[in-house]
Order: C-alpha cells, then structure tokens, then sequence
C-alpha cells in the first residue's frame, strides 16, 4: 500500500512514517501484520506514545491489551534494567533459576482453586495455548479440542488450529491440526438462535448448552479439553452469560475435560478481576496468560492443576529461553504492580464511567448498537441500525480513523 498516498487525508505530518512503512513493506512479510495507520511508534510512557513524526496519541489499543500498567511503568523499567545488568538469561532446561521459581509462585497465588498449583513458561499466547492442548491432551489421554466459533488463540499451528475466526480455506493451506471441534459462543447480542440473551440469558445458555453437548455426543469420550475465552476479544469483545460458564464447567467436570480458560487478553486485572473468569464464578482447571503479563517483554504462562501440568512427557514444555530471566524480572514486578496498586478495582471503577459515558451517547447516535464491559475490557458495536443488528464495519473504520487523527489510537474487532 502507498501510505503516502493517504498524506493528503491527514493534517498529521507522517513524512518520516512513510519512510519506515515504505521499508517494511520492502523488508517484512506481509502476513505478519493487520496494520490500521500510518504511524511508526517511536516511544511510549504512561498512557501516550509518540509517531516518528512527534505526533502524540492517548494509547486505548495499549499495544494490544499489553500495557495494563501503562508503558515504561517505573517498577517494570527498573526490574528490567537491574536484571540485565546480572544476568540476560542461561537456559532452565538443564539447570535452576530463581526467577521463572519465584514468578511461579507469585502467579500461582492469584490463580482461583483450592488445589495444587504449578506454571509453566513460554514466549507468547500462542504457545501459552499450545502448551495448554499438549498438557490436556497428556493427561486424558484423549484428542479432540472443543473451541468456539470467532474465538481468536494465536498463530502457532496448535493455537492456529483452534483458532475460530480464521476461516477453514486459510486452514486448509497450511495442514492444521484436524482434531478441534467448534461450538456456537453464547453471544447475547447476536446469536444463531434469534435470542436476547440479556433478557434471556437462561434462554441463550439453554441453546448453547444443547449445541455443544451435541458436539460432545459425536465425540464421546475423545474431548480433552474446552477451549474459552471468558470474552471473546477479536470476535468484538463478547461476554457469554453467567449461567453459561456455570454449565459449561460442570459438563466438563462432570465427563472428565479439561477446562482452558484463555486470559491472553482479559487477565492480569483489566477486566476489574484479576482473570476474567472469576467474573463468573468458575473455577478452571488451567489458565492461559500472556501479554499484560511481560509488562511489555514477551512471556506467557500456563498456570493451573499441578496435576495436569505434571503429564507432560520430559521435556515437552521445555524451550531453549523458557523462564527468560530478563522477562521473568519484568512479569514479576508487572505482577506486584496490579497488586501493590489495585489495578483490578481502578479498572472496574474506571469502566463503569467510560460505559456510562457511552450508554448516554447511543441516546444521540443510532449506529450504535451494544456497549459490553467488564472493567476496562470494553467493546462497542456499530451497526447500520437496531433491529437488523447489521453490522457496519465501513463505519467503525471510519470512527476509528477519525480518532486516530485527533490523537486517539483504538481499533476495530470482530
């Protein structure tokens, strides 16, 4: 794409991003990015970044639901720089380190369930949920997946594979795992069943319940593991009903599945818990983090039953920078900031306002359709009108440009 091209759309002066874009596009993939705007960060702290250009914006995308601390935290940025200065990192595979032991433990702590706990480390989500299946799959014995339609898990192979929103053709070219299943996700705005879930949540639930047990019957006693994100964030930031989640753990208990409860996006305290689940009032059996957990340094985490975790053959969770000392420091002090500074309660106070806010401008703008919020987990659908429910996508890119040209960085989902 000529992103110079879009210069004269824009008072914003982006000569000097043209000239990263124009050299990425020379040098990177193109598969390796959704890119929304023409800016090349530059640096970052608190709630603002700045383009090459000097151009300022209030970050709402913060990288991806990536700095639930703000960018540079102090804590973070200190953590980093005095373990850099003693040691980058040396490989736990074959020996100890005291850092990936105390993250463990630290996170460990803020998991629910009154059961043994253990954490296992990696790079990224997608691993996180790779290790998670392999972890499932080891300790039942047992192959198929069960995910959800327009769920979002990563770009791995595994994570890819139960990967709901990336359509089968996509799939199909790059010989994913054909073990995964996919259930309706109780939406309860818009749902194949024509159901308002918000006046009818025991209706929704009643559906999808019926849906995925068929699922379950075809495969009997083949189901490893569930595959959820407590809210769908690329498929629009959805939340299914209370009652949901309640059934859906006491099938999975109930048969013997694994329930994965995928918080890449909603965990570490932003949606006003510290992991979403706890929203609802459910217990899983693993817990997938990453993300907000580096502070901004790449780490993911898989925290849960110490029993499951302990199935995996030697040395199949095993990677050369597993535990990362560097990121491990960073994780922790990420860690102790939502906790010393009660960033799940800030968060739950703070997007009761923004939500507020919103619910008294749908009164003037009719495109918009749904406001959903938990914390500052918050998606607003656009659509062409109420009834239809259409979604409108021409127009919530054209909200978001808007934004962006007035210094505001969010995106579009779902």
């Amino acid at each position: 794409m000529d992103w110079r091209s879009l210069a004269g759309l824009t008072s914003k002066n982006i000569e000097k991003s043209c000239a990263v874009i124009e050299s990425d596009e020379r040098f990177i993939p193109g598969a390796v990015a959704i890119k929304y705007f023409p800016m090349a960060i530059e640096r970052a702290q608190g709630s603002l970044v700045w383009d090459a250009d000097g151009n300022r914006y209030i970050d709402f995308l913060t990288s991806a639901a990536v700095y639930n601390a703000g960018h540079c935290h102090p804590a973070v940025v200190e953590a980093v720089r005095e373990q850099v200065g003693k040691l980058q990192n040396y490989t736990v595979v074959y020996f100890y380190n005291d850092r990936q032991v105390r993250l463990a433990e630290l996170l460990t702590s803020t998991a629910p369930g009154d059961f043994p706990k253990k954490a296992a480390f990696g790079f990224s989500g997608s691993d996180g949920v790779d290790a998670a299946i392999r972890a499932a799959r080891s300790f039942t014995g047992r192959r198929q997946i069960l995910s959800f339609k327009e769920s979002y898990h990563g770009m791995t192979t595994a994570s890819l594979s139960v990967t709901g929103i990336i359509g089968s053709d996509v799939k199909k070219r790059v010989c994913l795992d054909p073990n995964v299943v996919f259930a309706e996700y109780p939406d309860p705005y818009r749902n194949p069943w024509g159901i308002d879930g918000y006046a009818d949540p025991e209706g929704l639930t009643e559906e999808a319940m019926r849906s995925l047990g068929e699922i379950l019957d075809r495969h009997r006693g083949d189901v490893a593991a569930v595959l959820i994100e407590p809210a769908q964030g690329d498929g629009g930031m959805i939340f299914p009903p209370k009652e949901f989640m309640t059934r859906l753990r006491d099938v999975t208990e109930r048969e013997g599945i694994v329930l994965i409860d995928e918080e890449v996006q909603t965990g570490m305290g932003r949606s006003g818990r510290w992991w979403a689940i706890e929203h609802f009032d459910v217990v899983p059996d693993l817990i997938v983090s990453a993300k907000a957990l580096g502070g901004g340094l790449p780490i993911s985490a898989v925290i849960g039953r110490a029993d499951i975790l302990d199935a995996v053959p030697v040395p199949l969770l095993a990677y050369t920078h597993t535990g990362h000392a560097v990121s491990c420091a960073s994780a922790e002090a990420m860690v102790r900031v939502v906790r010393d500074e009660d960033l799940a309660v800030r968060a739950e106070e703070k997007g009761k306002i923004i939500a507020e806010w919103f619910r008294e401008k749908a009164k003037l703008y009719p495109f918009i359709g749904d406001i959903r919020q938990k914390g500052l987990l918050m998606g607003v659908e656009i659509v062409s009108d109420r009834i239809s429910k259409t979604p409108d996508k021409a127009m919530a890119l054209k909200i978001s440009w808007a934004a962006w040209e007035k210094g505001l960085i969010l995106i579009t989902f779902g």
